[in-house]
């Protein structure tokens, strides 16, 4: 009998030692196929927000993204981006969260915070940051070298729109016509159409396969006023523009033939382009001319003082703010959305004439029309020139 409990008494510690040795083992499997499973993270949608016309940046608060697993310990730690409560600037930024587990799967997420700026006001210049006004001075809009563009008619009494009526007679660089049938004001907008005609047309003893489009201001621009244009440009490869051009004459002066370009772009570059104008659908470009004339003696080739700054978006893509001050006859100094970008301090000529506010879409042999052109293909939208507004202000005492 004793035998017998004692045998008994073996085999049930040997049964409850192996039952506990499948549970471990069992727990452990488990365990293990817990860890393989991945952490969890959910973001945020997109946050929109609008900052005033003058402010570079602005706090944003949000609710931060934490991961979660199935076994406690995972690690959620933000990569990319701006924490809650930070000064997040104007553009897009994008805030990225990784969550990482005790056995190192990892998961993330990403979210957008979009920050715009409200719309500039239409009773003093644009600036952002440092206001270049002088102690003691104020700007004031000078009304007829304006215009916000919301009628539904092109305003006659402010702009040319014709090149046998500006007193220039130049009517575009072949193959695009200067036509004033594509120039119209609609939504807001002063449009400019480019095109290509179903049959050329015949203008100034020129052939011409396609169209733009100049307006001139007519009444003068000069030293010492502040001018400046919301533009979009079009999508094709003709150009969108921004600029104050001077008359010459032979006969009575002024003899110095000069260019003042504010904003110089296209719409798109291809293969053909010239090598050094491949960012001309990015850029904000801007440039100071004396051209060479038969009756300017003091220069026997053009020459020019260029400044430009490379984008990050297309010209196409929105709206950009081009404005320039016109501060001496050597110092311009231009901005983009409101903020100084460059300025131009050694033009090769005194720029002391009055010029005209000028808005030229043409063509270009360095960037010209390719055979995957858009010109028949192209919504209206893309193939426009749009400007919401021009503004014209001068300096006057307190």
């Amino acid at each position: 009998m004793l035998r017998n409990r004692i045998t008994t008494g073996v085999f049930i510690s040997f049964m409850l030692l192996t039952i506990a040795c499948s549970s471990n083992e069992n727990d452990n499997e488990i365990l293990n196929d817990k860890e393989k499973i991945a952490p969890i993270i959910t973001c945020l949608t997109t946050i929109n927000v609008t900052a005033k016309a003058t402010e570079n940046e602005v706090i944003i608060t949000y609710n931060t993204p934490v991961g979660t697993d199935n076994v406690a310990g995972a690690i959620t730690e933000q990569t990319l981006g701006l924490a809650s409560g930070e000064f997040f600037p104007v553009g897009t930024t994008t805030n990225t969260f990784i969550v990482t587990d005790t056995s190192g799967n990892t998961a993330s997420c990403s979210f957008d915070v979009i920050v715009a700026r409200d719309t500039p006001s239409a009773n003093k210049p644009y600036f952002i940051g440092n206001d270049p006004t002088p102690i003691g001075k104020k700007w004031i809009k000078s009304e007829n070298k304006s215009d916000e563009f919301n009628s539904e008619t092109f305003d006659d009494s402010k702009w040319h729109r014709s090149p046998a009526t500006d007193g220039f007679g130049w009517y575009g660089r072949p193959p695009a016509l200067f036509d004033p049938e594509n120039v119209t004001v609609s939504d807001g907008n002063l449009n400019v159409t480019t095109l290509k005609y179903d049959t050329p047309k015949n203008v100034n003893n020129t052939s011409w396969t396609h169209g733009g489009a100049i307006v001139r201001s007519k009444e003068t621009v000069k030293v010492g006023q502040y001018f400046e244009c919301k533009m979009k440009a079009n999508k094709t490869v003709m150009s969108s523009t921004f600029w104050v051009s001077f008359k010459q004459n032979c006969t009575t002066g002024p003899f110095k033939k000069l260019e003042l370009d504010v904003q110089e772009c296209v719409g798109r570059v291809h293969g053909g382009t010239a090598d050094w104008a491949k960012d001309f659908d990015n850029i904000y470009h801007s440039n100071t001319w004396r051209h060479n004339r038969p009756c300017d003696t003091a220069f026997d080739v053009s020459k020019q003082a260029p400044a430009k700054k490379i984008l990050n978006k297309k010209n196409n893509s929105r709206y950009f703010v081009y404005g320039c001050w016109w501060k001496s006859p050597k110092e311009i100094l231009f901005y983009l959305d409101g903020e100084f970008t460059y300025s131009i301090t050694n033009p090769p000529a005194d720029f002391d004439l009055e010029g005209h506010l000028t808005m030229a879409i043409e063509t270009y042999d360095w960037n010209p029309i390719d055979a995957n052109n858009i010109f028949e293909t192209a919504s209206y939208d893309d193939l426009t020139t749009k400007y919401d507004w021009v503004r014209t202000w001068y300096l006057e005492n307190e």
